[in-house]
């Protein structure tokens, strides 16, 4: 057992020591805030426009459609549009209006036509092409206008014709032993996102740092030196509990950044306008977290075993590149399910994935992310996971013990059969 500690402890030290460790640790949470963040803060329509309306249309709808443009953004306290009306018709104002924006003094103009109720149609102009949130509100404003005059004629208001056909509104909770509980399916499906990438970039960036290490010392020889004084089942268990044990570091580390981020939710809500019961509601359970590490520990080791044989058994670097995507496929699937396995967490599509010990250390905590996991479901995942751990470290290590040393020659299944026979 000491031999394995010692070889843990240089595994550890050697990865947590390298500047890709200390980079991945605060790149990954950055990376993931910046894709969550940025299309917020880059948004085309949170900056202020200047814009001139030219209205040419009948009488009431361009100071609807200005009313409409320049109402504040929900949670904000001022409108982002600052607008001139101009009076038609456009062949007078063309020219004038275009020597503006060529000199930024306008970012753009709105023509409302004579004939927009028959027409449906108003026209946009600006040094580029508008982008999507500009597209959207001038869209909005217009149609609001238009039929707001529509209904007029008709003897009609706005107001009455959208209390008549306003959608129902659909109360989503669901039931658990303590009752009834409320919650935002977004936000259900974003925690479930962020937890099965979490996972499966662990498992399978660190797993595949095994496979590197041990062939690395296969190639070079180092292997036949280390086995000469450590057996190669304890090199190998401590060469996985050493990747393993830098993996659980760096989620401990993410936790911690996490845990810091939820204290300032509200900030974070004010700053982008979203509630906060929205960010508070990805929060997960003390007991919940436990489950998901033990996932993602199991989940680790079975993979590892498999890329560190895997390692063992080849001969470059090209033809593990090659073999190391057959043993993703497993992986990948969870992901493939995203939506059934977190929209319909207690289905008999997401039990099965939970039970195969293969699919389970991601499908499990998507699941668990979703909604309440019966007991009997949990246990006998992680029995299953367990089982296929104790399976793979038994055979895994059977044919690592042979491979870790040949050299020189591809192994074949038959080969990989006969190490399995005689070790």
């Amino acid at each position: 057992m000491s031999e394995v500690m010692l070889i843990l402890r240089r595994e550890f030290l050697e990865r947590v020591r390298t500047r890709g460790f200390v980079l991945g640790t605060i790149l990954f949470p950055l990376f993931l805030a910046a894709v969550l963040i940025l299309p917020v803060m880059l948004d085309d329509g949170a900056e202020e426009r200047r814009f001139a309306i030219v209205d040419e249309a009948p009488a009431g709808i361009g100071e609807r459609f200005v009313q409409a443009l320049t109402a504040p953004a929900p949670g904000a306290e001022t409108s982002r549009y600052r607008v001139e009306v101009i009076a038609g018709p456009l062949d007078a104002v063309r020219d004038e209006l275009h020597a503006r924006i060529q000199a930024d003094e306008l970012d753009g103009y709105v023509v409302l036509p004579a004939d927009v109720l028959e027409r449906n149609q108003v026209q946009y102009r600006a040094k580029a092409l508008g982008g999507p949130s500009v597209l959207r509100e001038i869209r909005s404003a217009a149609s609001q206008a238009v039929q707001a005059e529509r209904l007029r004629q008709v003897g009609l208001e706005l107001q009455q014709v959208a209390a008549l056909i306003r959608p129902v509104e659909v109360d989503n909770a669901r039931i658990t032993a303590e009752g009834e509980e409320g919650g935002d399916a977004a936000s259900t499906f974003l925690a479930a996102y962020i937890i099965a990438m979490a996972i499966y970039t662990l498992v399978a960036m660190y797993g595949m740092s095994v496979m590197r290490s041990v062939l690395e010392e296969k190639t070079n020889r180092i292997a036949e030196v280390l086995a000469s004084s450590v057996r190669p089942s304890r090199l190998m268990a401590g060469k996985i509990l050493g990747v393993g044990s830098v993996a659980l570091f760096q989620v401990l580390i993410w936790a911690v950044l996490i845990v810091l981020l939820m204290t300032q939710s509200g900030a974070i809500a004010a700053r982008f306008g979203v509630a906060p019961d929205a960010i508070r509601s990805i929060g997960i359970a003390p007991g919940t977290a436990v489950l998901l590490v033990t996932y993602l520990l199991l989940g680790f080791f079975v993979f590892a075993s498999l890329f560190a044989v895997l390692g063992a058994a080849v001969t470059s670097e090209q033809e593990a590149q090659s073999l190391q995507m057959v043993l993703m496929l497993p992986l990948f699937v969870p992901l493939l399910f995203m939506v059934p396995l977190a929209g319909d967490p207690l289905g008999r599509t997401a039990a099965i994935l939970g039970l195969i010990p293969f699919t389970a250390p991601i499908a499990m905590p998507i699941r668990m992310a979703a909604a309440p996991i019966p007991s009997v479901q949990i246990a006998a995942s992680l029995a299953l996971l367990a089982l296929a751990l104790a399976v793979c470290v038994w055979i895994g290590g059977k044919i690592y013990r042979i491979g870790i040393l040949s050299t020189g020659k591809r192994a074949t299944l038959k080969d990989l059969a006969e190490w399995i026979r005689v070790a």
